[in-house]
């Protein structure tokens, strides 16, 4: 009885991380900024996914810009995007989401307030940060 009760409790936590993350699978993957050495490399790191911004210089050197985590909190889904530098990681609380999108805000930041992220196709993806007056868009394509 005690096996049965362990195993159902097991199998009930590996669904509920399975669950959470497939909410956002889409991401995962390598995308690059279309026409830029600029790239995003997503993973499943089991209980979050996880993301590393960068960029590749022409001599081949790799520059970190940020790391990126999608997590969850109670009910929540948050994008925690760490920038390069002294300020740390800044939550942005993702507010509506689909099977292929979704929108992550912080009102109290000062720019960004709002960010998308749009898998337009199998292979393109479509995100933009912006804080209502001003918005700059980013077009990936997948690499691997």
């Amino acid at each position: 009885m005690i096996t049965y009760v362990i195993v159902s409790l097991l199998l009930s936590l590996s669904t509920l991380i399975f669950c959470q993350q497939k909410e956002f699978d889409w991401l995962i993957g390598t995308w690059q900024i279309e026409n830029k050495n600029s790239f995003e490399v997503w993973k499943n790191e089991g209980d979050f996914l996880s993301a590393v911004s960068f960029k590749i210089d022409e001599h081949g050197n790799k520059t970190m810009s940020e790391e990126i985590k999608l997590i969850k909190k109670g009910n929540d889904f948050y994008y925690v995007p760490d920038v390069v530098g002294p300020q740390g990681p800044i939550e942005f609380k993702i507010t509506s989401f689909d099977t292929k999108s979704f929108t992550a805000e912080n009102p109290e930041h000062d720019f960004p307030k709002k960010i998308n992220y749009k898998k337009t196709d199998a292979n393109h993806l479509e995100a933009s940060v912006g804080d209502g007056t001003k918005t700059i868009p980013y077009y990936f394509h997948k690499i691997k």
